[in-house]
């Protein structure tokens, strides 16, 4: 089929219609890269895979007899490569973890989307965004229920320096793997701060630990944080 300007333009309004249902649902979450971001993404392979095609087309009657020769497959591989500059501008790098892996994810795949529907691959086109949305939105769901472990630091004060093996003891009691620890003490006030750096695993007992935590002999404050992953 012979990629002319209005099946251009055809491909160009499927594959951002297919990138407005995912950003869509960025949008409804709050993220940077929104509705515009994704339609523009979508759209914008869907042009380049079509120029790709028709360019090719344009220069197929030359033949071998021409010294000119054009690769489908360049431009497009351009537009991957490109996707990564707005990809890392979606991703927000904190102070203790990245945020925005998975929406700079999504507009790649709605690169690839746009690709595909210049190409003429309407069904994968559409079972892509099918998928990406059982992704981000069914999938959301079950990530959360998985186990898995978190990062945190511990400080507390205390007045003797025994609170550091009864702290060890719950610790240990609930699952809770000691990466590193470290103390300090006031020779003036006698104020000992322990800190820890630990692995937590999933779930909310660590809140009942905390309540045993606060009832221990000597305890004045203590701190719970997130860590930053190693």
């Amino acid at each position: 089929m012979f990629v002319d300007e209005q099946t251009m333009i055809l491909r160009m309004v499927l594959a951002a219609g297919l990138g407005l249902l995912v950003g869509f649902e960025r949008e409804r979450h709050g993220r940077a890269a929104g509705l515009r971001t994704c339609m523009l993404v979508a759209m914008a392979g869907a042009l380049l895979m079509s120029l790709s095609l028709h360019l090719a087309q344009m220069f197929e009657s030359a033949g071998t007899a021409s010294a000119f020769r054009l690769d489908p497959g360049r431009i497009p591989s351009y537009a991957i490569a490109g996707m990564g500059f707005l990809g890392a501008g979606a991703i927000i790098q904190g102070s203790l973890s990245a945020r925005g892996v998975t929406t700079a994810a999504a507009m790649w795949t709605c690169t690839g989307v746009g690709l595909a529907v210049g190409a003429g691959l309407y069904w994968p086109s559409l079972a892509a965004v099918a998928l990406v949305l059982v992704a981000l939105n069914l999938l959301r769901p079950l990530a959360r229920i998985i186990p898995h472990e978190q990062y945190v630091i511990l400080t507390v004060e205390a007045t003797s320096l025994e609170v550091r093996q009864l702290l060890r003891d719950l610790l240990t009691e609930y699952g809770i793997k000691i990466i590193f620890a470290g103390r300090e003490r006031c020779l003036k006030t006698g104020v000992v701060t322990h800190k820890y750096s630990l692995l937590v695993p999933s779930g909310h007992r660590w809140h009942e630990m905390l309540v045993k935590l606060e009832q221990l002999p000597g305890i004045t404050s203590y701190s719970w944080l997130e860590d930053k992953v190693p």
